[in-house]
């Protein structure tokens, strides 16, 4: 089993996949090139990555050179299915059937198709987002591709290779999504930009290379955001916020001012200072202007955001992120204004007709949505206690006059879904106890002081008391790292004595939280685990952001790169 680093540049063909080993750079379309050691293709790949590292853009890419000809000739046809749409089928389907809705200009050929199934590529993108369980352990079927059955056990046969075996697929989805491992001959993990990227990047979203120029010296010079901004879709954000501040004509010495004191340091506050400008700007454009106050401009649009951000928040319980217009009704949502600008419009083939479908344009906006929409529902320090109970472990609350705790029906095998959302919520109340989401609230905080000192504890207790699954764990510090209140990590800190992120491939956001965490530890950690899959190499992004945080946490801990008594961690690095 081969393990594969890839990185890529947004709208640029010049993708890059590493080796561990030897740090060997090939191209995407080379994803199903031959082992080395056994000269045969891999037929089943993974491709992994954290929420908005470009793996849909990856696979789209493959996808568009298969289709002008430039790569992958050896396929006659590449299906490409998207779990999100694969969430409407509910009656058992066979595979021609899933086909010849989805792609009906092939139906008349699909059987020609099956009879050479060596030359035929499915990509599965975004297990992530599929809401019907996955049975991996099951007793495997005898499918063919006539066979009816549910589209979670055609997925499941065609991804163990159960089901037409000769087929290649290429699978992609978040680290938190289990994905057995033995499944697949290739792994690869989706990394991001690297600086030069970020630079690159930065020049080619804005016009004008004077501001182009500023903006990417203001990410350089501020840590978080520098972190942040190796992940494509923030990068994207990122840029997208910082339109306000620095296009030419507009900035004042406020502006300047604002930003140099408060820029934005976590993912949370990237993302609202994105809907902030969005909303602002696009969606309420006539109704503010520059001036107009930030309670205002949330005010303008308190009870769109606030139907939208329930729509969120009760579909991503149930993992559904395609709505029709009957849900939009449900929650008085139009596809117009506000909405518009966070809302995609989708024509979706479904039986014998085309279907209008509506989503958010990434899942992360539904995440951060409904973040803003329980961050503003959440009254009291029981509230938001039970919430993260629930959201966190599963623990149903009892009843609560919460809106947000009223609706309970989650899937506990979906857990895992929710950890981006808990990272936006932690980092909407910090902005709700800062004033920052005043215009949208609906009634004061009880005891709103001494909701850091609770959290703490909280968090410590999870550490303390909790037998905690590596993902788990690495989310709880991702929510510290969100929630970025000295108080509360202060409390949780002391409390990890060991960190066990055994076969973790962590990203420089991982390392980032890790490092903010650990600092406000008095003690040497007893135990940090990043033992890998057996081997002599760390999976871990090894670009200079980790490079450097792993470096302050061995200083932190007085370790050097020969001790290996506490620092269970195979990688060469000089302190």
């Amino acid at each position: 089993w081969s393990v594969f680093k890839l990185s890529f540049l947004h709208r640029d063909p010049r993708a890059r996949i590493y080796v561990h080993q030897a740090c060997q750079r090939i191209r995407p379309c080379h994803l199903l090139s031959p082992e080395g050691t056994s000269g045969r293709p891999p037929k089943r790949v993974k491709v992994k990555g954290i929420a908005g590292i470009g793996k849909s853009v990856a696979v789209q890419r493959l996808v568009y050179e298969w289709a002008i000809g430039k790569s992958m000739r050896e396929f006659t046809c590449v299906f490409d299915l998207r779990f999100r749409e694969l969430n409407l089928i509910e009656a058992p389907l066979s595979l021609l059937e899933l086909l010849g809705e989805r792609f009906r200009y092939l139906k008349p050929i699909l059987c020609d198709l099956f009879s050479s199934p060596g030359s035929l590529l499915f990509i599965l993108d975004g297990l992530d987002e599929f809401r019907f369980p996955l049975d991996w352990d099951g007793p495997g079927k005898n499918i063919d591709v006539d066979s009816k059955v549910p589209v979670s056990e055609l997925m499941v046969a065609l991804i163990k290779g159960s089901f037409l075996p000769e087929a290649s697929v290429i699978l992609t989805t978040r680290p938190s999504t289990v994905a057995p491992k033995h499944f697949f001959q290739r792994c690869c993990v989706v990394l991001g930009f690297e600086e030069d990227q970020v630079k690159e990047y930065t020049s080619k979203f804005y016009k004008d290379s004077e501001v182009a120029e500023k903006v990417y010296d203001y990410i350089l010079n501020n840590d978080n955001l520098f972190v942040l901004s190796f992940i494509p879709l923030y990068c994207y954000i990122i840029c997208t916020a910082m339109v306000e501040f620095f296009s030419s004509g507009t900035q004042d010495d406020g502006d300047s001012k604002s930003l140099e004191l408060n820029p934005p340091r976590t993912v949370s506050e990237v993302y609202f200072c994105y809907l902030f400008t969005a909303v602002k700007h696009h969606a309420l454009r006539g109704s503010a202007d520059r001036s107009t106050p930030r309670s205002e401009v949330l005010s303008l649009a308190k009870q769109q955001l606030t139907n939208l951000g329930k729509m969120a928040y009760e579909n991503l319980l149930q993992k559904k992120i395609m709505f029709d217009r009957a849900d939009l009704e449900k929650y008085g949502v139009t596809p117009a204004d506000v909405q518009s600008t966070f809302l995609c419009h989708i024509l979706q083939p479904l039986k014998e007709e085309t279907v209008e479908m509506f989503s958010f344009f990434h899942l992360t906006v539904q995440e951060h949505l409904a973040a803003i929409y329980c961050a503003i529902n959440l009254f009291s320090q029981e509230d938001i206690i039970q919430a993260l109970d629930f959201w966190c472990f599963g623990i149903r609350p009892p009843s609560s006059t919460a809106a947000p705790l009223q609706n309970t029906d989650l899937n506990m095998d979906k857990l895992e879904s929710l950890q981006m959302f808990t990272r936006f919520f932690m980092g909407m109340l910090r902005a709700r106890l800062a004033g920052h989401l005043d215009g949208l609230i609906l009634s004061p905080m009880e005891q709103g002081d001494g909701i850091p000192a609770t959290l703490g504890l909280w968090f410590q207790d999870q550490f303390k008391s909790r037998k905690l699954e590596n993902q788990t764990a690495l989310n709880l510090l991702h929510c510290l790292m969100e929630f970025h209140m000295k108080e509360a990590t202060s409390i949780a800190a002391p409390e990890i004595k060991k960190l066990n992120l055994f076969k973790m491939k962590l990203s420089v956001v991982d390392c980032a939280a890790m490092h903010y965490v650990l600092q406000f530890s008095p003690h040497k950690l007893q135990e940090l685990n990043l033992v890998t899959d057996f081997t002599s190499n760390c999976q871990i992004d090894c670009s200079s952001p980790v490079r450097l945080t792993i470096t302050c946490i061995m200083k932190m801990n007085k370790w050097t790169a020969k001790n290996n008594v506490g620092l269970m961690f195979f990688y060469s690095l000089t302190v």
